[in-house]
């Protein structure tokens, strides 16, 4: 594209001047992840395309621990003016760590980033700061969640509960067997 605009300009090729403006107009850009084919991305594009008409809408399907190659693929072609729209802060990292440097990357690059449900200027140190303790609100609930699973399968097992996949052959048959 650079390489054609740069031929426009100079006048050497002649193109569509709306094409060309379109082409060095800032974007905004909708970003919407979920974790399994099982789920829908429309919770989160739906409100986000009515407030952000005409916006471009990249969706992934990626577990939060696994890469998200179009996640990675849009950071890097975003250009500074270019807008970033995301539901939440936990769509674009699973560590805070992760969604900081992004941010801040963003930010180095005159990005705009938005993320809906937190409704924060990222722009902005106390925004920057926020972003920290929503991100580590979210990392804990995360290992929250974890901490109780394990605890409600080791309270299971206690009851005598089959945890996982059952047996496909008896102890008698299996002991049987070996002997």
């Amino acid at each position: 594209l650079e390489s054609l605009l740069q031929r426009s300009f100079d006048n050497k090729y002649p193109t569509n001047n709306i094409v060309a403006e379109e082409f060095c107009m800032s974007k905004t850009f909708l970003y919407a992840r979920v974790s399994s084919d099982g789920q829908s991305h429309d919770s989160q594009t739906q409100s986000l395309m009515k407030k952000y008409p005409g916006s471009i809408i990249v969706m992934e399907t990626a577990s939060g621990i696994k890469a998200r190659p179009m996640l990675e693929t849009l950071l890097e072609q975003l250009k500074p003016g270019d807008k970033l729209v995301v539901s939440a802060l936990d769509r674009i990292g699973r560590k805070v760590s992760e969604i900081l440097d992004k941010v801040e990357d963003l930010h180095r690059r005159k990005i705009d980033f938005i993320s809906e449900r937190e409704s924060i200027d990222f722009s902005t140190p106390i925004g920057r700061m926020v972003t920290a303790v929503i991100a580590s609100c979210a990392a804990l609930e995360r290992e929250l969640i974890s901490s109780r699973t394990v605890a409600g399968i080791e309270a299971a097992r206690a009851r005598g509960a089959q945890i996982g996949r059952p047996k496909t052959i008896s102890d008698r048959t299996l002991s049987r067997g070996i002997s």
